[in-house]
């Protein structure tokens, strides 16, 4: 039976004539099913274009094939798919999705509409997973704050597949068009939004309202592939779809002169577009970054200085250097409020291209400005989601590299160690113990520092807390978290090798108590202690090696 919805263009003689030729193309093989897509549905049409009809067939022996039906009234232009091909198409793209897309845009059912109710979700399933890694491989550890609209990975597939073949944005464009887009968007947002429904009871996403975020499980499993320093490849998606078009044009499934035609046709209307009316949505704009106090957008790009004066208005900010110029930190004062700003420009210089060569098949830091503010951004919020010790995030901003957090009062550990200088007080005795203790509830939720010196951490109304997170992941080396803090703590002016030892007695004692001693053996290894032979005289290596070794 065929089924016909309600349609200004799909009354009176015109639906009689449709399902007459239908009825006509439909005798041989057996139809699973049948919709109608395109301008006529989609409402910007003109009055000499064709019904667009896919029938999707059982045992097709052509495989794809264009069919052109008419009447003195209507004129179809109705694409024939095998149902095993229209099926692999759905699934794995392996058409392009030159058939499946259209159950990308609004169709309307003649045949088993649940069939394709289906098939939609599944194939919107794929695009999504497909959008989201991307997201992931694209942004790496900021895709842990990342909060999406689902309007991001409509439009984001969309521009892509225009890309792929350049006639859709004729459609596109037309398709969300004035008050069109009001009508037809919720209509292909429902498909998407039954298959965020189903991805969220498999754990991968979260939905609070109309935000998705991700689940440290998509997350994680994405970031384990190497792919991770690739750039999403938009050309492979695209030759991916080109190929399979043009392959139908060889195989006698798509005639090269109906591939004319079609193309002729939609780029002739492309060609009438005003491209000043009408122009295609920025996906990136439904893309945010949460920190403590809103939702930023990743395509923001005020000022720290704007931002400041945002959420402490009509309070006087000042900028000054904190630290050393080559750290690229800076300390801001709104009011009676301070927070540090840190930029991360790309950096190639001396001190990482000397650490490493140093530490040449031991440990690798990142340089790149993007991939340290991706780390500093999400491991800040994955410790902050867990209620782990971190600084609060109050803003970031993608195109700048500009990250602004909570400023932290105390004492780096860097000073607590001068302060013990061999004589065992009970205030270092503790704080070395706590340390001990952070370490190892760090690397039971599978995170690692990577740049774990002791001043970047600090020691703040009992609570120590990490001031820099640029090289911090899930994953990693353990053992040199612990190697470069006790190491690193051993090339200070004035420590003595008694002072280590106490030092070392007691962050191991902090560290056992959560952690696993074969951690701090590892670190005691030559693999680790052979790097800081250039900083940290051999007496006092030995002498943290040693206690290590002990535990």
């Amino acid at each position: 039976m065929i089924l016909m919805s309600d349609h200004p263009d799909l009354t009176g003689t015109v639906k009689n004539d449709i399902l007459h030729l239908c009825r006509n193309i439909m005798e041989s093989p057996a139809v699973t099913s049948a919709c109608i897509y395109g301008s006529r549905v989609c409402g910007y049409a003109r009055r000499d274009s064709d019904y667009d009809v896919l029938l999707i067939l059982s045992d097709y022996s052509e495989g794809v094939r264009y069919y052109y039906p008419s009447t003195e009234k209507v004129h179809i232009a109705c694409l024939l798919v095998d149902e095993e091909l229209f099926g692999m198409d759905v699934s794995q793209g392996s058409l392009g999705e030159f058939v499946a897309g259209r159950l990308l845009s609004p169709y309307i059912p003649l045949t088993d509409p649940g069939y394709l109710r289906e098939r939609e979700i599944e194939l919107k399933t794929r695009v999504i997973l497909e959008e989201l890694e991307d997201l992931v491989i694209q942004y790496g550890e900021l895709s842990r704050g990342l909060v999406i609209q689902a309007e991001y990975i409509i439009l984001s597939r969309m521009k892509k597949r225009m890309k792929v073949y350049p006639p859709l944005r004729y459609s596109y464009l037309n398709m969300f068009s004035g008050m069109l887009r009001e009508r037809n968007f919720p209509r292909i947002a429902a498909g998407y939004d039954e298959a965020l429904r189903r991805l969220e009871m498999r754990g991968l996403v979260k939905m609070e309202g109309k935000y998705i975020t991700l689940t440290d499980l998509f997350i994680d499993n994405i970031l384990r592939r190497k792919t991770i320093e690739k750039a999403v490849n938009i050309l492979e998606f695209s030759q991916r779809a080109i190929h399979s078009y043009l392959a139908h044009g060889r195989a006698g499934r798509v005639s090269l002169d109906t591939v004319a035609k079609e193309l002729t046709a939609k780029l002739g209307r492309e060609l009438m577009v005003s491209t000043p009316n009408l122009r295609f949505e920025d996906p990136k704009q439904y893309l945010h970054l949460r920190t403590a106090t809103r939702l930023v957008n990743l395509n923001e790009k005020s000022s720290v200085t704007e931002i400041l004066e945002k959420f402490k208005p009509g309070m006087k900010v000042s900028v000054k250097p904190l630290g050393g110029a080559l750290n690229e930190v800076y300390q801001a004062i709104a009011g009676d409020e301070r927070f540090v700003i840190k930029r991360f420009s790309d950096w190639f210089g001396f001190k990482w291209f000397t650490l490493n060569l140093v530490v040449l098949g031991t440990k690798f830091f990142s340089v790149s400005g993007r991939a340290r503010l991706a780390n500093e951004y999400g491991m800040g919020s994955y410790l902050l989601d867990r209620r782990l010790p971190a600084q609060r995030l109050f803003y970031i901003s993608v195109p700048e590299r500009v990250l602004v957090k909570e400023y932290v009062k105390g004492t780096i550990l860097s000073d607590v160690v001068r302060e013990l200088n061999g004589s065992g007080q009970p205030l270092a005795e503790e704080v070395y113990r706590e340390t001990g203790q952070f370490f190892a509830n760090l690397h039971a939720e599978g995170i690692v520092l990577g740049d774990s010196k002791p001043e970047n951490l600090i020691y703040s109304e009992g609570t120590i807390i990490p001031l820099d997170l640029e090289q911090a992941k899930k994953g990693g080396n353990r053992a040199w978290d612990i190697a470069e803090f006790l190491y690193y703590l051993g090339h200070y002016y004035g420590v003595t090798k008694e002072a280590m030892t106490v030092v070392t007695e007691h962050f191991a004692e902090g560290y056992t108590e959560e952690g696993h001693a074969a951690q701090l053996r590892k670190a005691a290894g030559l693999n680790c202690s052979k790097v800081f032979s250039f900083w940290t005289p051999p007496q006092i290596i030995h002498a943290i090696a040693s206690t290590l070794k002990k535990t």
